[in-house]
């Protein structure tokens, strides 16, 4: 990601003179994700991409990254183990910080489900968790300004 350290340094998660590494994460099409290992922290740090990496030329708005980062702030205090924790978000490079999740500890779905591994009672729970999320939120009528992003939905192909 150009200039990532500025960002860390705006979003005060590194200080000028602290050395950070940064490595690729694997397994999105829509986004790019690195690991970022500074000092004593860990985290992510995830930007959305205008252009997918994919074979066809598909584009999206790069604003649905913020969209994200507000949807984990209300998912955060509907259900806080529910979704990594959001550390900042530098809206004009389009591209927050969240806690790191190791996949030792916390296991990729997709990938588990890709594999053959299917656990009735995890999906279960994640339907309870959006039921819960859609009952928080279902009434607020703060959801549709804090979400007015339809726009995106269509070259996003969601």
């Amino acid at each position: 990601m150009p200039e990532l350290a500025d960002s860390l340094q705006r979003m005060g998660l590194i200080a000028p003179d602290t050395a950070a590494s940064v490595a690729p994460l694997t397994g999105g099409v829509s986004s790019e994700i690195v690991r970022v290992d500074a000092g004593d922290r860990i985290f992510c740090v995830k930007r959305a991409l205008a252009k997918l990496r994919v074979a066809a030329d598909w584009r999206a708005p790069v604003e649905r990254n913020h969209s994200e980062a507000e949807w984990m702030r209300v998912v955060a205090e509907i259900l806080p183990d529910a979704v990594p924790r959001l550390l900042a978000e530098d809206r004009a490079a389009g591209l927050f910080a969240m806690d790191y999740l190791p996949p030792s500890s916390f296991p990729v779905w997709k990938e588990q489900l890709r594999d053959g591994a299917i656990d009735p009672e995890f999906a279960a729970e994640v339907g309870r968790c959006l039921c819960r999320i859609h009952a928080a939120t279902a009434r607020r009528v703060d959801m549709g300004e804090r979400f007015a992003n339809d726009h995106i939905f269509h070259p996003i192909r969601l």
